[in-house]
């Protein structure tokens, strides 16, 4: 069942006594480029979809944009379905790559090449199919909000790569235009919750995992179910309790009269 088109969140509360949002970052950061709409060119997780259903191959050229472990899988992904070979652009240093190491590693051990300090531009293609990538190279500045350094694109340093197939790993977000106004969000679209009990700003509504804390590992998502159950679990046995004390009170004065 889809919430917010066939069934809205809200009327979830005729039948239950609370709702847990876990529904992840399912959305995909755009890069906003020419030929982002080509043949040849996947985002992320639909690749990752694709892959899991064998529903797609791949061969030649595989670049990946993104420096994530998202960026990592899908290149690890598109080797296994066939690529020749595979390439991941990623616009700051080794440093600054957020993707595990070990699995950085694992990567180029496989043959997996990674373009450090490199932002795509554009790509390119013939008869609406992708036929490559142009980028220009980055040097690193001042420290942004991230608390990495900022890339700065170096001016005529622009290039061509020839590629038969893009992937887009440029990060996700959580969809949270399903929730009622009650509920508050962040400006990076996350679900704002309370870090101990992970409450919402709406009574009866909890919310954990990727749509409250942003992508991250199947661990913290666990463990935010396992945290959400203890907090619900009080929150309904004070809700009993409540309930009781209303009904006690009230047989009280029936006994009274």
């Amino acid at each position: 069942m889809e919430i917010g088109k066939k069934l809205k969140l809200e009327n979830l509360f005729f039948d239950y006594d609370a709702v847990f949002v876990a529904t992840g970052a399912h959305k995909e950061r755009v890069l906003d480029v020419e030929g982002e709409e080509l043949n040849g060119v996947f985002y992320a997780l639909d690749f990752l979809e694709k892959a899991n259903l064998a529903d797609i191959e791949v061969s030649g050229n595989v670049l990946v944009i993104g420096g994530g472990d998202v960026a990592i899988d899908c290149a690890r992904t598109a080797l296994r379905l066939g690529a020749e070979t595979v390439g991941v652009l990623y616009r700051r240093s080794r440093e600054e790559m957020p993707a595990n190491l070990w699995e950085v590693k694992e990567a180029e051990k496989e043959g997996i090449k990674i373009e450090f300090l490199v932002t795509p531009k554009r790509i390119i293609g013939e008869n609406g199919i992708v036929t490559g990538i142009e980028c220009v190279k980055n040097e690193l500045n001042e420290m942004d909000d991230s608390g990495r350094r900022r890339p700065v694109e170096i001016e005529g340093s622009n290039f061509e790569l020839k590629t038969s197939y893009v992937v887009i790993a440029a990060g996700q977000f959580p969809n949270t235009s399903f929730l009622p106004e009650t509920v508050d969000v962040t400006k990076d679209h996350k679900v704002a919750v309370n870090p101990f009990t992970l409450e919402t700003s709406s009574p009866c509504i909890f919310a954990g995992g990727d749509a409250a804390n942003g992508p991250a590992t199947l661990m913290e998502a666990i463990l935010a179910g396992k945290q959400a159950a203890i907090t619900i679990d009080c929150y309904l046995q004070n809700l009993s309790l409540n309930l009781s004390k209303i009904i006690n009170t009230k047989e009280n004065k029936k006994i009274d009269k």
